[in-house]
């Protein structure tokens, strides 16, 4: 005599039904009034997986796990016991009717209500990972793929999720996280405006998760956000500057090499990702680059200017020679310092890892960021925002404006020039 458990289904809630044996003529198949999550099913021991129990739980999910295992693998025991018992009482005379009699007497007509599966939790690291998972994936009139880099950037914010609280679930990221997180964030150095742009990254998540259904904190809707205003600007190489840029004799060719890279830079006011790709082949017209922005795979047509054409005449039509990014920030400070650009500034300066703001000679505040803040700056009075965003790609005034290093006065300058021109041609 022998009684088995098993499974009908091999995945999702289900009930466990049992097998009765005794030789040839008794086979009855019945089920249980247990249920089970398929997936915890022990099918060799025929009970709730033991390796699913947590060793020491530290919380109350984890203990109800175990004790979810404890209650039904002995509900179950219990249950072939007492069957056993029944089926020897009525001397092996039974039938598939007597065993659901007996059932529906001990257990109840209804049967007994299933166990529900325990479910963990849902980790912030997990919510990270499922939104870059949906989020690179084209949707059509929803979103573009997100780029590489944004992947890396959230990947950075779970890893000092991580650091900071290891296995932090989605319902606990609340105020309490947000203060907790600025504080460690100010320990490690990090900048109130990396902190903000992090706490902004985490704030879209939590939604996108609420949207997904799953709980969140309602603090994280209200969260506003605050930057001290910095008391100095970016610098930036006027069109004085450029041209000492350009006359400067230089020592060694990699450093010419770069010069022509950095004037094309300010001239074209690229990112470094898209500056130092820029292919001859892609020039239309003469007069026009057509190329494709690495960041936001936008396709974009910027016109050169002539100072641009005579580096490329200089260059029998070829841009510079390719380089990398790290090189070029190295190269491009020395190109300034040798230029003689050594103005005392306020301004940050990565040290290690960090930006620290102190005084610095000019030369040491430049990097290949200095390119796209100068033609802005440059050019914005010439081109107005619109003219900029088609050469730039940048999407609105405002990303304009935090280009625009001018000071107030320097852009009333601006404007007295521009009028007192319109004036004299209409005089002339």
């Amino acid at each position: 005599m022998s009684i088995k458990f098993y499974l009908r289904k091999k995945t999702g809630e289900t009930k466990i039904s049992f097998r009765y044996r005794r030789g040839r003529k008794d086979d009855i198949v019945l089920t249980t009034p247990f249920s089970i999550l398929a997936e915890h099913w022990d099918s060799q021991n025929e009970c709730y997986r033991e390796s699913l129990r947590k060793r020491n739980p530290k919380n109350e999910i984890d203990k109800l796990l175990n004790k979810n295992i404890d209650s039904l693998n002995l509900k179950l025991s219990e249950f072939k016991v007492s069957l056993n018992g029944f089926i020897l009482d009525n001397n092996y005379r039974i039938d598939s009717d007597k065993i659901k009699g007996f059932i529906a007497k001990n257990y109840g007509n209804t049967p007994a209500k299933a166990l529900k599966p325990v479910q963990s939790p849902i980790l912030i690291s997990e919510l990270i990972e499922k939104y870059i998972k949906e989020k690179s994936t084209f949707s059509l009139g929803k979103h573009k793929p997100i780029t590489a880099a944004s992947i890396s950037k959230f990947r950075v914010i779970k890893g000092k999720i991580n650091k900071l609280s290891p296995n932090l679930a989605v319902k606990d990221v609340n105020d309490s996280f947000r203060d907790k997180f600025t504080r460690w964030c100010g320990e490690k150095k990090y900048s109130e405006i990396t902190i903000v742009k992090e706490l902004k990254i985490i704030k879209t998540i939590i939604k996108f998760g609420k949207s997904s259904k799953i709980k969140v904190s309602d603090d994280v809707a209200n969260w506003s956000f605050y930057v001290t205003p910095k008391n100095y600007k970016h610098p930036i190489l006027t069109f004085d500057e450029l041209k000492k840029i350009e006359s400067v004799k230089l020592p060694q060719d990699y450093l010419e090499n770069a010069k022509d890279w950095l004037l094309i830079g300010c001239f074209t006011g690229q990112r470094v990702s898209d500056l130092l790709n820029f292919n001859h082949e892609k020039i239309v017209q003469e007069d026009f680059l057509t190329f494709t922005q690495k960041k936001t795979n936008d396709e974009i047509t910027i016109f050169l200017i002539p100072k641009v054409k005579e580096i490329l005449t200089k260059r029998n039509g070829q841009f510079p020679r390719k380089i990398s990014d790290q090189k070029f920030n190295d190269y491009i400070k020395t190109v300034c310092q040798l230029a003689g650009l050594d103005e005392k500034l306020v301004g940050g300066k990565m040290v290690g890892n960090r930006k620290v703001v102190d005084t610095y000679e000019k030369w040491e505040l430049v990097s290949s960021h200095i390119c796209r803040r100068s033609f802005v700056t440059n050019f914005r009075h010439i081109l107005g925002d619109e003219g900029i965003m088609t050469n730039t790609g940048h999407k609105t005034q405002a990303m304009v404006e935090l280009y625009d290093q001018s000071t107030q006065l320097e852009r009333a300058r601006k404007q007295k020039d521009m009028i007192l021109k319109k004036l004299e041609l209409l005089e002339a």
